[in-house]
């Protein structure tokens, strides 16, 4: 890899502030109209597209390969990083706006109460534009700063709202039943739940006009990526984001999404790092977060803090997500918050369990005996909150590891699917991997639940060759043919890691099975006396 195309610290703080990088490709413009042209006969929500996309217009790869990408890629997200098997275009033409959101969290780490994400960056998206983008073809817009901020107030109505539309989509089942291929039947529908939506904002214009007004500071600090064709931008997975304006420019707008994994807990800076300390806005609220964000990239998440939010006891029960964040953060550095994150992390409140659970993530191995005594009493919800911190916590939760895979065995799925997650994550850096712990995950490969077969084969693919044993290649392999995507997905990544033969064979003969064909009926042209040409 070329090392010049590393972040330098100041890149590297910027991005953990900001959230997001925007670079250039080197390729030329010829590459670049060569991508758009593939892209528009593509079906964005069709089999030719979408999770196909990259089957389909294969030579992205080209710049996905590109040192500059590489390197940025490899300063956030580490050596060996992953390109997930999500991936989307995103064509605006001629749409308008999109409300600001966060991507789903299925493709990555499932969050607990619907609200806790991971906020260390395990996760990151690329946006790649193959066509000029101005403000008149409708760019993406971000809004800077808010990947780690909870919103709270938004999601929470937000929940109130999908609430409803699930209750609508119940009524509808109920009419209509799951047999909606005939296109008159799905035109009833269609046109029956623009009428039921109709009238959830008339019955309840209050919910309606509170959404509007939380969302409305945040799309007051949105800004417009724009740029040249081959602009691409990197962005935390949990960035707040959406199509900044309509397309007004008469031409189709491509925006390629690609989402990238963190293959290895850090150990060591991934970027060209000269030892610098936090430096960034260190009175920000958010800034004892960002510094134990920078120490967690450099391998060092358990270094003292040098940097503390004033009030923090008090503005842990803020209702702003910034200073209450910065409180959790300062809480979690500090021997004296450990209480209070304790006592609010047990609470009903989902906002400020939340927060306390960040600060116990913070606390890391301190927090361990306190979540491991409550785990011990703990019913199947709080279970999972506990379990989805150890987790987080990572290689420092390592003395959890016995207790985690005992609760892989749990009755509900939901535990299940969070055990095995942090279970591979806490054994991550072990030289070498107990059989115990080998034969839990290998159990996890065979669950009911595709879910917590999912977590158990990307624990397996991260831990690599340490996890190669002739039962787990074995069931990995059977899990090739597996229903649900994102299990067939990491097992394809688990057998390229083995550094097994048998299982570079298994995944060779797979893919060359499953291998796209963008002119399958290329064979039938005739061959010509003169040098044939496309």
């Amino acid at each position: 890899m070329d090392t010049n195309c590393l972040f330098n610290d100041e890149d590297m703080q910027r991005f953990i502030v900001e959230g997001f990088v925007t670079l250039r490709s080197e390729l030329p413009n010829q590459f670049h109209t060569r991508m758009f042209n593939a892209l528009e006969t593509l079906d964005e929500g069709g089999p030719h597209g979408h999770n196909n996309l990259l089957p389909c217009v294969p030579e992205l790869r080209v710049m996905l390969d590109e040192p500059v990408i590489v390197g940025a890629l490899t300063s956030i997200l580490g050596p060996d990083y992953y390109l997930h098997f999500h991936r989307h275009d995103h064509v605006n033409f001629p749409d308008s706006e999109q409300p600001l959101h966060k991507d789903g969290d299925n493709h990555s780490h499932y969050a607990v109460d619907g609200l806790r994400r991971n906020q260390v960056t395990r996760y990151a998206m690329l946006f790649y534009y193959p066509q000029d983008t101005p403000i008149a073809a409708g760019p993406t817009g971000v809004v800077p700063r808010t990947q780690y901020i909870l919103r709270r107030r938004v999601e929470a109505l937000r929940r109130e709202h999908q609430n409803h539309i699930h209750k609508i989509r119940q009524e509808l089942k109920q009419e209509f039943g799951d047999g909606t291929d005939d296109p008159a039947s799905r035109l009833a529908m269609r046109e029956l739940y623009k009428a039921k939506e109709q009238a959830l904002q008339d019955e309840h214009p209050e919910l309606f006009e509170a959404m509007r007004a939380a969302d409305a500071p945040w799309e007051s600090e949105k800004i417009p990526l724009t740029g040249k064709a081959g602009t691409v931008s990197i962005v935390h997975f949990d960035m707040v984001h959406g199509r900044y304006s309509a397309n007004t420019s008469g031409q189709p707008r491509h925006m390629v999404k690609f989402l990238f994994t963190r293959n290895e807990e850090p150990r060591k800076p991934s970027w060209s790092h000269s030892g610098a300390s936090w430096q960034i806005e260190p009175n920000a609220p958010e800034a004892p977060a960002w510094e134990y964000f920078w120490n967690w990239h450099k391998g060092t998440p358990a270094a003292t803090a040098e940097i503390a939010a004033p009030d923090a006891v008090t503005n842990l029960q803020s209702d702003d997500d910034r200073l209450a964040l910065g409180a959790a953060y300062t809480l979690g550095s500090q021997p004296t918050g450990l209480p209070i994150l304790e006592e609010t992390f047990l609470s009903d409140d989902i906002g400020l369990r939340t927060m306390a659970a960040y600060g116990l993530a913070r606390s890391g191995k301190a927090a361990v005996p306190m979540l491991m005594r409550a785990l011990d009493q703990a019913d199947a919800s709080l279970a999972v909150r506990i379990i989805d911190v150890l987790g987080d916590i990572g290689p420092r939760a390592v003395s959890a590891a016995n207790a985690l895979a005992t609760w892989t065995n749990h009755a509900e799925p939901m535990v299940r699917r969070y055990a095995l997650e942090a279970l591979g994550l806490v054994i991550s850096h072990n030289a070498e991997i107990d059989q115990t712990f080998l034969d839990t995950l290998s159990a996890g490969l065979v669950d009911e639940d595709a879910i917590a077969r999912r977590n158990a084969t990307f624990a397996i693919a991260r831990l690599g060759k340490r996890a190669n044993a002739s039962e787990i290649v074995q069931r990995v392999t059977d899990n090739l043919y597996h229903w649900h995507h994102h299990v067939r997905g990491w097992s394809i990544e688990a057998l390229l890691r083995f550094q097994d033969a048998q299982a570079m064979k298994s995944a060779l003969s797979y893919l060359s099975s499953a291998r796209w064909d963008e002119t399958p009926k290329s064979g039938d042209r005739p061959p010509t006396p003169t040098v044939m040409r496309s």
